[in-house]
């Protein structure tokens, strides 16, 4: 007796384009009825997707399913479930290290729109970087590769740091790429051109990026003024968090003005 796949589908729970699927993978081989042009599911077929369907809740991936199906001694699947308990044992501990990154990285947004239009004294935690800065027209790849060698997991402390100094002849906007004081070096970025920025007090706010830099610094120049604190002229600004209006590219940005 033959079934077809909507009966099969029914039977099992399962989706025809899951069972079509499988068959596409090789799992199960139908038969084409050459009367009615249907394809056809044997009761072996039916047998087979219950075991996909175990093997699916095991976690296994398609090509362990199919290493096991297509003949695996009995001996050797052992070896396959010690393989997928460890890639799962390592899936876990990197969803767990995501879930406090995430956490943390909510922790500090929330901080960040509570200080816009804030001001705090404070310090400017280490960063560090390198001589140089991002310059047009140079494509930002280019600088990026003359800056650190930098793995996937580090860009969660790196930020498109700025310097402005308004005591400078002629003040210009100083962008570059810094990495957090807790991010561990790697030694291919311990070089002898590397600056460490830090402040032990600095007027503190939060602001959205502008290409005016007047406008992210004057709000902090103003209330200074108006409590007699003496800055230095310097100002550092650290990326936060980011966001998009439209297709452009803007984000928070925590301005740190050291005092005297």
């Amino acid at each position: 007796m033959f079934l077809t796949v909507g009966e099969i589908s029914k039977a099992l729970g399962i989706s025809n384009e899951a069972i079509r699927y499988y068959v596409k993978e090789g799992i199960i081989r139908p038969k084409k009825n050459e009367e009615n042009n249907y394809w056809e599911y044997s009761s072996d077929d039916l047998m087979k997707l219950t075991d996909v369907l175990f093997y699916r809740t095991m976690n296994l991936t398609m090509k362990e399913i199919k290493l096991i199906m297509g003949g695996l001694p009995l001996e050797e699947i052992g070896a396959v479930i010690d393989q997928r308990k460890s890639d799962m044992i390592r899936e876990i501990k990197e969803k767990v290290n995501a879930l406090s990154d995430l956490d943390l990285w909510q922790e500090n947004y929330r901080k960040e729109l509570d200080l816009i239009g804030r001001f705090v004294t404070g310090a400017m935690p280490a960063e560090f970087r390198r001589y140089g800065c991002f310059e047009e027209p140079n494509h930002m790849a280019r600088y990026l590769e003359e800056c650190f060698d930098l793995d996937k997991e580090d860009w969660g402390g790196v930020s498109i740091s700025f310097y402005y100094n308004i005591n400078d002849e002629r003040p210009k906007l100083q962008r570059y790429l810094s990495i957090e004081g807790s991010v561990k070096l790697k030694a291919s970025n311990t070089y002898d051109d590397i600056i460490e920025e830090r402040a032990d007090q600095c007027l503190i706010t939060e602001v959205h990026y502008s290409d005016e830099v007047l406008e992210m610094i004057q709000p902090l120049i103003d209330y200074a003024g108006e409590h007699r604190l003496r800055l230095t002229g310097a100002f550092y600004g650290r990326e936060d968090t980011n966001y998009f209006v439209g297709d452009k590219r803007s984000g928070l940005y925590k301005i740190y003005a050291p005092i005297n």
